[in-house]
């Protein structure tokens, strides 16, 4: 094989594949294998499937520390010693407004979340995962036992920390908060989670070209 389509055919593989769905579509209650080839945070990852495409990865039921809260950095570290280009096993239980597919997932044998949960990395998500009995069990062994970031006195919990910074700056009257721009955010899902808090609309100017994708240049982008 010539040189120079060697060195494409290299550059076809190692392009990032961090689409929230490329190739077929992927729906509610389908489950698939597949292998990590990004991890964005704690909760938030990008799987290669073995059918081929990609799709992003949000963890039904549980919600990691934000990178800027306490264990946010360790969180994140975790969830790459876990499935960090590992081979995974996604179930899918909807689809997010913007493509990102809400899932379990299975390494080893072991359930993603529960891991993270057990070690006091995350919490579980209730709002929109009330059914999840385990995840609730095993966050109250954790906060009990004082691991990660039940260690702390009176942890704020991710939601409400985004929140806080949401409305911290906003003076009477103001409801759109301070400007942010891109500069702001670690991540592109990170900006996507705080453009998506702010619908309708786009009063922030994150989503340039109006495809519904907020900061595409940031890590973890489209």
């Amino acid at each position: 094989m010539p040189v120079r389509y060697l060195f494409a055919a290299l550059l076809l593989f190692a392009a990032p594949s961090s689409f929230a769905q490329q190739g077929a579509p992927v729906e509610p209650g389908q489950t698939f294998s597949g292998l990590v080839v990004d991890v964005t945070d704690g909760d938030t990852f990008n799987v290669r499937r073995s059918i081929g495409g990609a799709v992003t990865i949000r963890l039904h039921g549980v919600d990691a520390p934000e990178s800027a809260q306490s264990y946010g950095t360790a969180a994140t570290r975790a969830a790459r010693q876990y499935v960090g280009g590992k081979s995974v096993r996604v179930s899918v239980e909807e689809i997010g407004r913007y493509g990102c597919a809400v899932a379990s997932v299975e390494v080893g044998g072991g359930d993603l979340g529960a891991m993270l949960i057990r070690r006091g990395l995350a919490w579980h998500y209730r709002q929109y995962a009330p059914g999840e009995t385990k995840y609730a069990r095993l966050q109250r062994q954790a906060r009990n036992a004082d691991r990660g970031l039940w260690s702390q006195a009176n942890p704020t919990a991710p939601w409400t920390w985004r929140d806080r910074q949401s409305d911290s700056s906003s003076g009477p009257g103001d409801t759109s908060t301070r400007d942010r721009d891109c500069s702001d955010f670690d991540t592109q899902p990170e900006a996507q989670r705080f453009f998506e808090s702010r619908q309708p609309g786009d009063p922030h100017g994150l989503d340039g070209n109006n495809d519904g994708e907020a900061c595409e240049s940031l890590p973890g982008g489209p």
